[in-house]
């Protein structure tokens, strides 16, 4: 029975977040003239549809009881992508000179570099969760680079009090930061709790649904600063 939930519960919210992507990728035409924006468009419907993606490929495989190594690699796979469209799309709606060609190259290459530890860990020890360790310190290690860069730039923008050509400033920079708090919050939380506990059935299906909340939040919010963008 709990195992039916679970895999309900992935292929549910999978398609959730298909159709939350679908949905964003569709409304982001009108808005391609403000390309910094129209980016973090962008880059929130790849984070929501890989999230989906990964979420039908763990149920469809259910990796998580027959190859625990192989269902971590692939979490922190997918949250890493989301890492990375999380600083490419919101660090820059608070600087738009935040994302060079540099930062491209680097976060690309560490990426890469991180997908082959993943992938090569869940393939060098099918059944010992404790090395998964390794791909955990890496994603960590990225995450918090990422997210200090990010808050970094936030303090910046509202010590500043940055003045746009358009919105209301004050509204931009409260919703920045409940977005990113519940951003940084659920990934740490969830890739905390899927090392501590590497099989269980409820804390991933309690947090598969929390997901699903934060993602909803975070498209209407986008949704909601696009309309105060083309007023």
């Amino acid at each position: 029975m709990e195992l039916m939930i679970y895999r309900l519960a992935l292929f549910l919210t999978a398609i959730i977040n298909l159709i939350m992507a679908g949905m964003l990728w569709n409304g982001s035409k009108a808005y391609k003239k403000y390309a910094i924006y129209y980016r973090t468009r962008l880059l929130t419907t790849l984070w929501i549809a890989v999230f989906g993606l990964g979420y039908l490929i763990h149920g469809t495989f259910m990796w998580r009881f027959s190859w625990p190594t192989a269902a971590s690699a692939l979490t922190v796979s997918y949250f890493h992508i989301g890492a990375i469209c999380f600083s490419w799309g919101y660090t820059s709606l608070l600087n738009p000179n935040y994302l060079t060609r540099r930062i491209v190259w680097r976060d690309g290459l560490i990426f890469l570099f991180a997908l082959i530890v993943y992938w090569m860990v869940a393939a060098l020890w099918h059944e010992a969760p404790g090395f998964t360790l390794l791909s955990y310190v890496i994603f960590f290690a990225y995450a918090s680079w990422i997210v200090f860069k990010f808050y970094q730039t936030y303090n910046m923008v509202s010590s500043r009090a940055l003045r746009m050509p358009y919105g209301d400033v004050m509204d931009f920079v409260r919703w920045m930061q409940v977005c990113c708090d519940l951003i940084v919050l659920f990934g740490i939380s969830c890739v905390a709790i899927t090392s501590i506990f590497p099989t269980d059935f409820w804390p991933f299906t309690l947090l598969l649904y929390a997901g699903v909340g934060m993602f909803a939040f975070i498209a209407y919010s986008l949704n909601k600063f696009g309309t105060t963008i083309k007023t």
